[in-house]
């Protein structure tokens, strides 16, 4: 049973992780029209209308205070922070290595999965995650002073926020489903997004270069229709494959689902070539194998093991 829950984890993985390579693409295309700030307001309230219509379609009762209230606050607060940070890399960075960077996230999770789920780790995953962390040093570049980017550690914070969300997510399955977890996560991140947005008006941040920081300072627009109805297009895809994600995790085991996540990794470098010219150096080429590997080393441990324990009576 566990083998075909995985199985069915690692095809919404797969349905989430498509989904998202063109809506990272797409969020990276308009950058330079719109705000953090609009898409997240938007996208939030476009997820809080699309998860309420499943969980009603379903016949699903919303409780007003969370089973796990503690837990949800948590998981939703990451959640939030961590994309905000992503979607500001996303702007700074190439596509492939912000994705790239984010694929830390099946190593943060196996170690997370250790002391939430209680799963054992051993030596060979040591080693494992050992490797994986290797390659995000070979991305990143610390000795390569005009390769290095302070931006570079925002999606490495958005690979651990998830890890964690995502661990949660599995802890807390048994009594709140896919469609009620992502609709708990946009209700937050719309709170969130309003108080940051005001809170920024009221104390505006003199210091910093409103220009070059345009993507986060610039204001609201409902005026412009392209770029609003791109944006809840983007939402109502990306809502659909943060539900799609929260359920693989839900069914699967995180360990076992999460290097299949590697598929939009591959598919950020061809969008990256093809849209913006961005050829990955020999190091960050490198250090994208090195992830690779490892998490697939941690899918082939993981199905070793399991085959190993169905034998054992």
């Amino acid at each position: 049973m566990r083998t075909n829950n995985n199985q069915i984890g690692m095809i919404f993985i797969v349905i989430g992780m498509l989904i998202y390579s063109f809506h990272d693409l797409a969020v990276k295309i308009i950058a330079n029209d719109t705000t953090i700030f609009q898409l997240f307001i938007t996208r939030a309230i476009v997820g809080i209308v699309v998860t309420l219509s499943f969980l009603k379609f379903l016949n699903y009762k919303i409780r007003v205070m969370p089973i796990y209230p503690k837990l949800t606050l948590i998981r939703c607060v990451l959640m939030h922070f961590g994309f905000f940070i992503f979607f500001i890399s996303l702007e700074k960075l190439s596509l492939s290595t912000v994705t790239a960077l984010f694929f830390a996230a099946p190593f943060f999770i196996t170690i997370l999965s250790t002391f939430i789920l209680a799963e054992r780790i051993g030596l060979v995953r040591v080693l494992i995650i050992v490797l994986g962390f290797v390659g995000v040093f070979f991305i990143v570049k610390p000795f390569k002073e005009s390769a290095f980017s302070y931006f570079m550690l925002a999606p490495l914070f958005t690979a651990f926020c998830y890890a964690v969300a995502m661990v949660i997510s599995k802890y807390t399955r048994e009594n709140e489903n896919a469609f009620l977890q992502a609709f708990q996560q946009y209700f937050i991140s719309l709170l969130l997004s309003i108080i940051t947005y005001l809170m920024m008006i009221v104390f505006p941040l003199d210091f910093m270069d409103k220009e070059e920081w345009r993507f986060i300072f610039g204001s609201i627009q409902f005026d412009d229709y392209y770029i609003l109805t791109s944006v809840a297009i983007l939402s109502i895809f990306g809502t659909l494959a943060m539900t799609a994600l929260i359920h693989a995790y839900q069914v699967g085991s995180p360990i076992t689902n999460g290097p299949t996540e590697y598929i939009l990794l591959i598919l950020a470098i061809i969008n990256g070539y093809f849209f913006f010219g961005n050829i990955p150096d020999y190091l960050s080429l490198a250090g994208i194998i090195l992830i690779i590997l490892g998490g697939w080393g941690l899918f082939f441990r993981e199905h070793q093991r399991n085959k190993i324990s169905s034998k054992v009576p």
